[in-house]
């Protein structure tokens, strides 16, 4: 059995932004390094992963695990031309997989999550609907390919922003209230619709108080990576920059780049050739890209999993949140904190809807309070707010 395992989904919305080359040369590289890694065609309307390894005719496929053919999907799973990658490919014709019931879908997920390899990475089909978007939610840190076009970006940030909804909708299936405000919200012609994930989270907090801050545990529980593909030149990195930045203010979602794949001759040569790019030597280039952008991850990962000397490492993700009145005016006051390698306690204050002052601390700002464990300090940082708001030290400036 793996000792650790690290899963990746691949999506990006659009059709076209090259996830599957994404996919498999992230793969070929990853093993090329000595790492146990399966790739998952999870496009289950149009699979196309193994033809990029000349695999015309895989020998098994998600077919026969769906037919029952084969107990376990591991099972489904064929060597690739290189050594330590495997591939589960939905290269067969079988009818209505594109469209699996729940049940199976279910079913499909829990396979993946039970593969033995270190690296497991997922590859999406396009567009943003509920079966995508559950496929991509199999990671905490799923991979969202970007290309430098609009309406590659604009595809991108909605599969984003329908992830963030799709998310928040299935954790309150049970609350019909809270369910109701999220759907208001995210419908482009009602009335109440919400710009921000921050004001549906307001606006929750005045129902319910604690369906707030659950709300806000499973945002920030996500933490995307974005990769910039078929980059022309360094200003196209632009495009990386204001999508992650869109997503920290609209969706209150934290995003990590992770690198560029500029657009270079090698890479569809190899494509044509139905091959990886890592396994053509003449692609030195483009080999140098993805091995800058395997470093970066695998750095992160080591990250992850070695918090800090003096940190605690905790992994959830929790918050507070407080309305408060002073001098006729009502003030909701939101601390969110978050755990790990990296920790991050930010307090918002609100007012009609709009964010009045703020106040971010992180690893540096915690060390220096080293009596208070990470809970103790965003405690500290939220009462401190509430008790700055009730002595009338908040101000448009800011903090008095």
């Amino acid at each position: 059995m793996t000792a650790q395992k690290t899963i990746w989904s691949v999506g990006g919305g659009k059709g076209g932004v090259g996830k599957s080359v994404t996919t498999t040369n992230l793969g070929a590289a990853l093993a090329m390094r000595g790492k146990e890694v399966i790739l998952v065609d999870a496009d289950l309307g149009g699979a196309n992963l193994h033809t990029y390894f000349g695999l015309k005719y895989p020998q098994k496929s998600l077919d026969d695990f769906i037919k029952g053919r084969c107990k376990t999907l591991e099972e489904t799973s064929v060597e690739t031309p290189v050594k330590g990658l495997r591939l589960i490919t939905g290269g067969g014709e079988f009818l209505g997989i594109a469209d699996p019931e729940y049940a199976q879908k279910q079913n499909f997920i829990e396979q993946i999550k039970k593969l033995e390899a270190e690296y497991i990475i997922v590859d999406l089909g396009a567009g943003s609907t509920n079966n995508v978007l559950d496929f991509f939610g199999i990671s905490a840190e799923g991979i969202v390919v970007l290309a430098p076009e609009p309406a590659a970006i604009q595809n991108a940030y909605m599969f984003v922003k329908s992830f963030v909804y799709r998310r928040l909708q299935r954790l309150f299936a049970d609350n019909r209230k809270v369910s109701d405000i999220i759907t208001e919200s995210a419908d482009a012609h009602s009335d109440r619709r919400i710009k921000t994930v921050s004001d549906l989270c307001e606006r929750i907090a005045s129902l319910d108080r604690e369906a707030a801050v659950k709300a806000v545990s499973e945002v920030k529980g996500f933490r995307p990576k974005l990769l910039l593909n078929m980059a022309a030149s360094k200003e196209d990195v632009k495009v990386a920059e204001a999508f992650k930045n869109a997503a920290s203010a609209f969706l209150s979602l934290d995003t990590d780049f992770i690198g560029v794949l500029y657009s270079r001759p090698s890479i569809k040569a190899a494509a044509r050739k139905m091959r990886p790019f890592m396994l053509d030597e003449s692609a030195v280039e483009a080999r140098r890209d993805m091995e800058e952008i395997v470093t970066t991850l695998l750095a992160e990962s080591g990250a992850a999993a070695k918090p800090p000397a003096g940190v605690e490492a905790v992994r959830e993700v929790f918050g507070f949140n407080d309305n408060v009145e002073q001098n006729g005016t009502v003030f909701h006051v939101q601390t969110e904190a978050q755990g790990g390698g990296d920790p991050v306690v930010e307090t918002i204050i609100y007012q009609s809807g709009r964010v009045f002052f703020s106040k971010r601390s992180t690893l540096a700002d915690i060390r220096r309070d080293a009596k208070t464990d990470l809970r103790e300090f965003a405690k500290k940082q939220h009462y401190a707010a509430i008790t700055a708001v009730k002595m009338n030290r908040i101000t448009a400036q800011g903090l008095k």
